[in-house]
C-alpha cells in the first residue's frame, strides 16, 4: 500500500489513500497473478509485461547482488570447478588404458606401468576430493551468507513500511516468505551454482570425449538423452503452477496456525476447537493436495531421469558391444565410454533436479521480492525538535474503500501543555484522530499542524519523537515487566522507573507477581490481566518523558479505585506535557482544557467540562449515567 505524502499545493483536502492515486501502477494488475494474490497489493512492481528471462532476472536481482558482494569466495569456488571436471574426466581414460594394457602387455614392463597408473589414479582421486571440498565449502557457505543477509534486508525493509500496510498483511504469510521462500532462493545462490557449474563443464567435455572415441555410440546415447529433455520441457509449466500453489497453501496454513495459537484461550472459551480443527484440516488438505501434485510431477521427472540412465547404458552396450566385436573399439575403450556415461548421468540428474526445483525457487524469489517492492513509508521532511502545539483544521479523512469518511470537518487548537479530551461512542473516530497525529496514516495537506508546521512537511521520526503513546489495545513483549516498561527508554534510572510504575498505579500489583518487576509476562502479556496490561503500557508511555502524551482509552479495563489513583498520577507527571486523551471514561477528561464529543466522525459538541454539562447534550447525558454508576459502586475491572 503506497501513500502519496509529498503534499502538492493542489492536493484535495479529503485524504486520498487509494493505491491507484499514489502509485503509477494499478492497484491490481489483471495480467499478473503475483499482484492479485500478494499479501498487500499493489506491490509497486509488476512482472506481467516482462519476458520470461526478464522475470527471472528481476526476481533474482537482489540475491544476485548479495552474492556478488562475496565475489572473492565465489571465484575461488568457481575456479575449482573446471579442474575438478578435468580430473574427473581424466580418470576413466586411465582406467581404460589400464584394462587395455593388462590385456595386451607382456613382460616386466606391465607391473611397472600398472603401479604408475595406480599411483596416478590415487593422486587424481585425492585432487578430485580436495577440489570438490573447496568448491562445496566456499559456494555453499556463500549461499548461507546470502540467505542471512537477504533475511536481514527483508526484516529491515519491513520496519520501514507504513502502518496501513500492516493492517492488511498477514503475519503467517510474511513468516513463510522469510523462511521457506528465502531458503529456496538460497538454493539458487549455492547448490545450483555449484552443480550447474559442474554440469556445464562436465557435459560438453564428456560428450566431446565420447564423440572422439566413437561417433555412432555417442549418437545413440545423445538420441535417448534428447527424448529425456523433451519430456522435462513439457513438465516445466505444470511444475511452476503447482509450486506457486504449494507455497501459497503453506502461507495460508502458517497464518491460520499463528492466529489459532495466539487466540487459544478464545477458542477454549467458546468451545470452537472442533471448528478450528476442521478449518485447519481444510487448509492442510489444500496444502497436501498441492504438494502431492507437486511431488508426483517431481517424481515423474526423477523417474524419467533415472530410467534414462539404464536405457542409455543399454543402448551403449548394444552399439558399443557390436563395435568391439567388429574391432572398431577395444574393451578398455568401451569401459572408458561407459565410465564417461556414468559421469554424465550425475550432472544430468542434477540438471533434472534443478529443473524440478527452479519453478519453486522462482516463485519463492517473486514472493520475497514482493516484500521489497512495497514502497516504504516516506521519511523526508524537516527533522526538528517539536514542543507540542497541535492544530487541526477542517480534517476530513477516509480509509481506503470506506463508504463514508472516518472523520469529517474536525478542528481544534491545542497549545503546548494543554490537555484535550476526546470522547464519543465506539467507531466515532477517536483512535483514527490519534493515529493521524502520529502520522500512521497520511492526512490531507493543510489539515494537521504541529508547532506551525504541516505534518506532511515533518519527518515521521520527529513527529513520533514528540509523542508518548499508550494504545487502546496494549502490546507487551515476551519479556519482564521491567523491560516492557523501560522499552521506550532503556537507559532510565531505577528511580524514574519506580516513579512511572507508581504513577500508573502498577506498584499495588507487584506483590501479586512472582518476581515483581522481573516477572516475565508471556507472549503478548498473556499472564497479566487486562487492567495490568493497560497500566504497564501507560507506565511505558509515562517513562518515555516526551513533550506530548496520547492516551487511547487507556483506563477502559481498570476499576474505579485504580482509575482515581492513575488520574492522580497523571496530574503529578504532566509537567507541562501536551495531552490528548481519547476515552469513554469521562472522569479522565474532566480537567481537560477542551473536550470534543465525536459521533460518526463529526464534532457534535466542544467545550470545557462545565460548559458541556450546561449544554445538557450528549456529554452531559453520558456523564450523568457514569456518575450514577460510580455512585452505585461501579465494578472491579482490573
Amino acid at each position: 500500500m503506497v501513500f502519496d505524502s509529498r503534499g502538492h499545493a493542489n492536493e484535495p483536502r479529503v485524504a486520498q489513500l487509494s493505491p491507484s492515486e499514489s502509485s503509477p501502477l494499478p492497484p491490481r494488475c489483471r495480467k499478473c497473478p503475483q499482484c492479485a494474490d500478494c499479501i498487500a497489493p499493489p506491490v509497486g512492481r509488476c512482472f506481467a509485461d516482462l519476458s520470461s528471462a526478464k522475470k527471472v532476472t528481476a526476481a533474482f536481482a537482489r540475491p544476485w547482488s548479495l552474492l556478488c558482494a562475496h565475489r572473492r569466495l565465489v571465484w575461488i569456488g568457481a575456479l575449482c570447478i573446471p579442474p575438478h571436471a578435468f580430473v574427473t574426466l581424466w580418470m576413466p581414460r586411465l582406467w581404460g588404458d589400464v584394462i587395455d594394457s593388462v590385456r595386451i602387455s607382456t613382460g616386466a614392463a606391465r607391473p611397472v606401468d600398472l603401479a604408475t597408473t595406480c599411483w596416478l589414479l590415487l593422486a587424481m582421486g585425492l585432487a578430485e576430493a580436495l577440489l570438490r571440498y573447496i568448491s562445496r565449502r566456499t559456494l555453499i557457505d556463500v549461499s548461507r551468507n546470502v540467505e542471512q543477509e537477504l533475511k536481514d534486508q527483508a526484516l529491515a525493509h519491513l520496519q520501514t513500511l507504513p502502518v496501513a500496510w500492516f493492517d492488511r498483511a498477514r503475519t503467517g504469510d510474511i513468516t513463510s516468505r522469510l523462511t521457506q521462500d528465502v531458503d529456496l532462493v538460497r538454493f539458487v545462490m549455492g547448490p545450483l551454482l555449484l552443480h550447474g557449474g559442474s554440469a556445464l563443464c562436465i557435459l560438453p567435455a564428456g560428450i566431446y570425449c565420447m564423440a572422439k572415441m566413437d561417433v555412432p555410440v555417442t549418437v545413440a546415447a545423445a538420441g535417448i538423452l534428447g527424448l529425456l529433455f523433451a519430456g522435462l520441457r513439457m513438465l516445466m509449466p505444470r511444475l511452476h503452477k503447482w509450486s506457486k500453489l504449494s507455497q501459497e497453501a503453506i502461507g495460508a496454513l502458517s497464518q491460520r496456525a499463528q492466529e489459532d495459537f495466539a487466540g487459544i484461550r478464545i477458542l477454549w472459551q467458546f468451545g470452537a476447537e472442533p471448528r478450528e480443527v476442521a478449518a485447519m484440516a481444510r487448509r492442510n488438505r489444500r496444502y497436501l493436495a498441492s504438494n502431492l501434485r507437486l511431488v508426483r510431477l517431481r517424481s515423474l521427472m526423477n523417474a524419467i531421469t533415472h530410467s534414462t540412465t539404464g536405457t542409455v547404458m543399454l543402448g551403449v552396450l548394444l552399439v558399443g558391444g557390436s563395435q568391439v566385436i567388429d574391432g572398431h573399439m577395444t574393451v578398455g575403450q568401451l569401459f572408458q565410454f561407459t565410465q564417461y556415461l556414468l559421469l554424465l548421468m550425475f550432472p544430468l540428474e542434477i540438471l533434472g533436479w534443478t529443473l524440478a526445483t527452479m519453478p519453486r525457487a522462482f516463485a519463492a524469489a517473486n514472493r520475497v521480492e514482493e516484500l521489497f517492492a512495497v514502497m516504504p513509508e516516506v521519511t523526508q521532511g524537516a527533522a526538528i525538535v517539536l514542543r507540542g502545539h497541535i492544530e487541526v483544521r477542517g480534517l476530513v479523512f477516509s480509509y481506503p474503500g470506506a463508504a463514508k469518511p472516518a472523520l469529517q470537518d474536525v478542528s481544534f487548537d491545542l497549545q503546548p501543555g494543554q490537555k484535550l479530551g476526546i470522547t464519543g461512542p465506539v467507531g466515532s473516530g477517536k483512535s483514527t484522530l490519534l493515529a493521524l497525529c502520529l502520522r500512521f496514516y497520511e492526512p490531507p495537506r493543510g489539515t494537521i499542524w504541529i508547532d506551525g508546521h504541516d505534518v506532511l512537511d515533518l519527518s515521521p521520526a520527529s513527529i513520533r519523537a514528540l509523542f508518548a503513546f499508550a494504545p487502546q489495545e496494549p502490546f507487551l513483549f515476551s519479556d519482564t515487566v521491567r523491560a516492557n516498561v523501560a522499552f521506550g527508554r532503556p537507559d532510565a534510572t531505577a528511580s524514574d522507573l519506580d516513579f512511572a510504575v507508581a504513577a500508573a498505579a502498577l506498584e499495588k500489583d507487584l506483590p501479586q507477581l512472582p518476581d515483581g518487576l522481573d516477572t516475565r509476562v508471556g507472549e503478548r502479556g498473556v499472564t497479566l490481566s487486562g487492567g495490568q496490561k493497560q497500566r504497564v503500557s501507560l507506565a511505558r508511555a509515562l517513562l518515555a518523558s516526551r513533550p506530548a502524551l496520547l492516551l487511547d482509552d487507556t483506563l477502559s479495563a481498570v476499576d474505579l479505585h485504580t482509575e482515581r489513583l492513575i488520574l492522580q498520577g497523571l496530574k503529578a507527571t504532566r509537567k507541562g506535557r501536551t495531552v490528548i486523551a481519547a476515552t469513554h471514561r469521562l472522569s479522565v477528561v474532566t480537567d481537560a482544557d477542551q473536550i470534543l464529543v465525536l459521533d460518526e466522525g463529526k464534532v457534535r459538541e466542544r467545550g470545557t467540562h462545565s460548559e458541556l454539562l450546561s449544554q445538557h447534550g450528549l456529554y452531559a447525558t453520558a456523564y450523568r449515567r457514569q456518575s450514577e454508576a460510580s455512585a452505585l459502586g461501579g465494578g472491579d475491572r482490573a
